[in-house]
């Protein structure tokens, strides 16, 4: 599976209800994928080349495939 990285970033901050943590979408990505309030995403733990740990979030509402076979290609830095 090939991975490209996107042009587009932004900072999350973790946020806690009780016992769920939280992350934020951006707006413009959220809008931009069709995503509504109450849609399922998966997510999946992973970590990159330097061992620091990534998570993969699929924002169609389906399952990931091969997640072994992941192959990253990266576009510009994005500033943040």
């Amino acid at each position: 599976m090939i991975i490209n990285i996107q042009n587009i970033g932004w900072k999350s901050k973790i946020t806690q209800k009780r016992a769920t943590f939280s992350i934020s979408i951006n707006k413009a990505v959220a809008i931009g994928c069709s995503l509504a309030k109450g849609q399922i995403l998966y997510s999946y733990l992973a970590e990159d080349q330097n061992k620091r740990p990534i998570m993969i979030t699929y924002l169609d509402g389906k399952q990931g495939g091969d997640l072994n076979k992941f192959r990253i290609n990266e576009a510009k830095p994005v500033k943040m």
